[in-house]
């Protein structure tokens, strides 16, 4: 009975094997199917794929109508990928199960058989499903199984991991070794632990981190360098300096926060504008166009050139702007109608809760 068992094993352990193997892996590269907008071009172009016989035409067409919303569309063209043995389809239906109808029972099942036929991204995928539900265990089993395909940042969410369970001598291992490894994260990440977190506290290692950093040419540390001496230090001259390394850099945050630091602590709004108008102009920087908007608004009372710069920032798809832009109307220009304008506007955002208590207010349905 013993040997019967264990021969019924094996052969289910060879069918899983054989079924891993079986899923088919495409040269063509999946992420000329991602985009912010499509047309009706793309999808003629995902299908025309699929009757040329390439497998990630199922996943490109399936992208495309998940993107749309038309969900049930979405998993057909996925179903249909699988069915052809397409490794990128259990990833992606993954992802919209995961992403979009938040079912995790289904999405961890097709991340696993992608995952274990060495799709990494769907590793890592399992790893951050299971970290944010505590499992640490399953987690660092996943997302070394991603690491082992080259996937760096799942070795940074391990050293984030240790951090999260107090392990800090690991972690401090782990994220030293993504900065040999050549990733700057490794080093920021390293930076910030040492100046912010209580039970390691150490600003000289956490300055010596952030330098190696930047040096590496990652201008985030730049501005972390900046926030340090401007927050701890009260060292108002040498965070202008790191900031405008940053920029340098062509950092947003770095360019930003040396903008605000004129605006807020130093009160030289001339020097304000003109670095967040460098930082705009230079780095399409979305949080520097709001930022001139409130400035023209509170302390220059140039309301038009509020105006335009809001703007600005609702041309980069800055939700904040429109919100910004309806209150400008209805509180300081009285003007009723382009307040309600600008606050439907903001329904379809991530701003659309203040967007309707605004629009009640002013007593306009907004159904």
């Amino acid at each position: 009975m013993q040997n019967i068992i264990k021969t019924l094993l094996i052969i289910c352990i060879t069918t899983v094997v054989l079924n891993a193997q079986e899923l088919k892996k495409s040269e063509y590269d999946i992420n000329q199917c991602i985009k912010i907008e499509y047309t009706k071009e793309d999808i003629k172009k995902y299908k025309k794929l699929i009757q040329e016989g390439e497998l990630q035409g199922y996943s490109c067409a399936g992208i495309y109508y998940m993107r749309q919303g038309d969900f049930k569309e979405a998993i057909n063209y996925f179903n249909k990928g699988k069915e052809k043995g397409s490794l990128e389809a259990y990833a992606q239906l993954g992802s919209l199960y995961s992403s979009f109808l938040h079912d995790y029972k289904k999405a961890v099942k097709n991340y696993k058989i992608a995952a274990n036929a060495g799709h990494g991204k769907s590793a890592h995928n399992l790893g951050v499903y299971y970290y944010k539900n505590f499992k640490y265990n399953e987690a660092y089993k996943w997302f070394v199984k991603s690491y082992e395909t080259g996937d760096i940042n799942s070795l940074i969410s391990i050293g984030l991991m240790y951090i999260d369970q107090k392990k800090y001598d690991e972690a401090i291992n782990t994220l030293k070794k993504v900065g040999k490894l050549g990733e700057p994260r490794g080093y920021r990440s390293l930076g910030i632990l040492f100046i912010k977190n209580k039970d390691v506290k150490n600003y000289k290692e956490g300055i010596k981190y952030l330098k190696k950093c930047y040096e590496m040419g990652y201008g985030l540390c730049a501005g972390g360098l900046g926030t340090y001496y401007e927050e701890n230090k009260k060292d108002y001259k040498k965070a202008e300096d790191w900031y405008k390394k940053g920029f340098e850099l062509k950092n947003e945050e770095s360019t930003s926060r040396l903008g605000l630091l004129y605006a807020d602590i130093l009160k030289d709004y001339k020097k304000a504008i003109y670095w967040y108008k460098k930082g705009f102009n230079e780095l399409n920087c979305i949080d520097c166009a709001l930022s001139l908007g409130i400035i023209y608004k509170n302390n220059i009372k140039d309301y038009n050139k509020s105006i335009y710069w809001y703007k600005k920032g609702i041309e980069l798809g800055d939700a904040r702007a429109i919100q910004n832009l309806g209150f400008l109307y209805e509180t300081k220009l009285n003007n009723k109608d382009k307040a309600i304008y600008w606050y439907k506007k903001a329904l379809s955002t991530e701003v659309k809760s203040m967007a309707k208590r605004r629009l009640k207010k002013l007593g306009v349905s907004y159904e």
